[in-house]
């Protein structure tokens, strides 16, 4: 599975050809979005960053989600939350835990259960 932020859809085309070009990938699920219209500056992405790092700490300092397997992005306020977890009360504890970070506007689930 891709998921992040891209900034054009040559970007977009190369990760998808080359995730595809990896021995033994069957399927690639493709969740990447491209970004439209970004104005960021650098104090944006600076919170941004804060932002993603104070979601992995809270998602670490939890006991119950097993946060090794989850990848954190932050853009504009907006938590993308993607990999895989043990089971669906997983899951929603580590949306609960972003969710409830001072500055988050939105959390976008893109997590898998393992199989």
């Amino acid at each position: 599975m891709l998921s992040g932020y891209v900034d054009n859809q040559a970007q977009l085309d190369r990760a998808n050809a080359a995730t595809r070009a990896v021995s033994g990938v069957k399927a690639v699920q493709n969740n990447v979005v491209l970004k439209t219209g970004d104005s960021s500056t650098v104090g944006n992405k600076l919170d941004d960053s804060i932002t993603t790092s104070k979601v992995k700490a809270a998602l670490l300092a939890d006991a119950n989600v097993k946060s090794f397997d989850i990848a954190v992005v932050t853009r504009k306020d907006e938590v993308l939350l993607s990999g895989f977890v043990d089971n669906k009360v997983q899951m929603e504890r580590a949306i609960e835990i972003a969710k409830g970070i001072p500055g988050v506007r939105l959390v976008n689930n893109e997590m898998s259960l393992k199989k």
